[in-house]
């Protein structure tokens, strides 16, 4: 987790618990970006997206 103090500043000052969820904000936020830009149809017909958000709302509570 040393890397989120050196993409945030702020990183330091935050909890480990804060710094894992912010990872898995971007990690998702990537995710859902490439899968759209890769094959959209099938990842919203799969509903991908869908859980793709479930773990966003699920790291961020």
């Amino acid at each position: 987790m040393e890397a989120v103090a050196c993409v945030v500043p702020e990183g330091v000052w935050i909890t480990l618990g804060q710094q894992m969820r912010l990872v898995a904000l971007a990690s998702v936020v990537v995710g859902a970006v490439r899968a759209l830009a890769q094959d959209p149809d099938t990842v919203i017909e799969r509903g991908d997206l869908d859980r793709m958000w479930a773990l966003l709302d699920h790291a961020i509570a």
